[in-house]
Parts: structure tokens; C-alpha cells; sequence
């Protein structure tokens, strides 16, 4: 029987414990109700699925931190992507990065492509968009610390944002989760909430990016 998820909780890149001490409390907050928990990457320590998993089911893929084997603390053993059926909908999710070499092309091209809004999204979609399995519909994803909600050929790419975000100085947008809301007729709403923001005025409707 195929998993009834009509609300589906998506975080990524936390980064916990080298650039967040531990999960914010308001993030738990704003999951409350997501009948699951999808994250995509760059956990750091997996220990924080077991919080997760007390709100909802979680699963989660590994990211590209690789040099964090020496710190003993990282994701690596977690899968390099997983892939869901919800409904009729088909989901793939993965960090970004895919393979490691492309980890050090990211470096490279996202400082570059940082000089617009969504150019370090439109990398990572045009790559994604050629390693995506055929049947998905929806391509969950990380990596770029920047949110967007973008359908190609009736494809939905959706990246959350960071959680992390807190703790830069300089973060390049608020930190944030995402929610995707599956209608039976098959319709899919991407939404974000704000971890700066009282419950009330944290929910937006407008993908940062626009359909392709």
C-alpha cells in the first residue's frame, strides 16, 4: 500500500554540530503535523534523525562534506539518494552534488553563480534534471543553501533552503524548512517557513524561482 503523505516535511543542509550546535526548537515547531520528514543532506551528525523521527518518519541522504570523516561526525553512511512513491506521485530526493568531483565543481562555478539569485539552483536542476529517474515527478533536493520551487516538463524541483542559515553572519537568504502539500487529484504546493518568524506570517506560496 502506497505511504498517504499529504504533507511532507523537507529540511536540509543543518549542518549540526559544526555550524549549529544542535536543531533549533522552532523548527520542531514547524514540522508539527507533516505526516513525514524528508532531508536532504548535510545532516553531519545522523544522531539528529532520531529527534526528527519523534514528529514524524524521517529519512534522509547523505551530503558532500567528506573531510568531516577525520571529525568523526558525518552523514557518509547514509544513502546517496532515496526514492519514494506518495500517492501518484514519484519522489527522488538527493543533496545536489551527486558525485564528489562535482562537489569540487560547485565550489568553483557557485561562488560565480551566487552573483544572481537563482544561479547556483539552475546548475544544480540542470544537473539533476539529467540524472533523475525517468518516472520522478518531484526532485528533492539541497546543497545550495538558496530555496526554490521550479517545474520543468512538469517536473517539480524543490529545494528547502537551510536550516544553518542561523548561524552565518551573512546568511544569503533566512533560514527556513519546506513543506510540499499532496492533493489527491495529484496537485503539488511548495511552501516555506521562515525559523525567524512567529507561525502566523511564515508560510509562503511564491517558489523563489519561477516555472521553466
Amino acid at each position: 500500500m502506497l505511504p498517504k503523505w499529504h504533507c511532507i516535511g523537507v529540511i536540509a543542509d543543518t549542518h549540526v554540530p559544526h555550524r549549529l550546535p544542535k536543531l533549533p526548537e522552532r523548527m520542531f515547531e514547524l514540522l508539527q503535523g507533516c505526516d513525514v520528514i524528508l532531508h536532504a543532506g548535510d545532516l553531519e551528525t545522523p544522531d539528529i534523525l532520531a529527534q526528527l523521527s519523534r514528529l514524524a518518519p524521517t529519512y534522509a541522504v547523505r551530503g558532500n562534506l567528506h573531510w568531516q570523516f577525520s571529525t568523526g561526525t558525518h552523514d557518509q553512511d547514509l544513502p546517496l539518494s532515496l526514492c519514494f512513491r506518495a500517492g501518484p506521485h514519484f519522489i527522488w530526493m538527493t543533496h545536489g552534488h551527486l558525485r564528489f568531483r562535482f562537489s569540487l565543481v560547485d565550489k568553483v562555478q557557485g561562488w560565480q553563480a551566487r552573483r544572481t539569485p537563482d544561479g547556483i539552483n539552475r546548475l544544480l536542476i540542470a544537473r539533476l534534471a539529467a540524472y533523475r529517474p525517468r518516472e520522478a515527478n518531484i526532485v528533492i533536493f539541497g546543497h545550495s543553501h538558496r530555496s526554490c520551487a521550479v517545474w520543468r516538463e512538469g517536473v517539480l524541483f524543490f529545494n528547502p533552503g537551510a536550516v544553518c542559515a542561523l548561524n552565518q553572519r551573512k546568511p544569503e537568504e533566512s533560514a527556513r524548512v519546506g513543506v510540499l502539500r499532496l492533493y489527491d487529484d495529484g496537485r503539488i504546493e511548495p511552501s516555506w517557513r521562515l525559523l525567524a518568524l512567529p507561525a502566523a506570517e511564515n508560510v509562503s506560496h511564491d517558489p523563489a524561482l519561477p516555472r521553466a
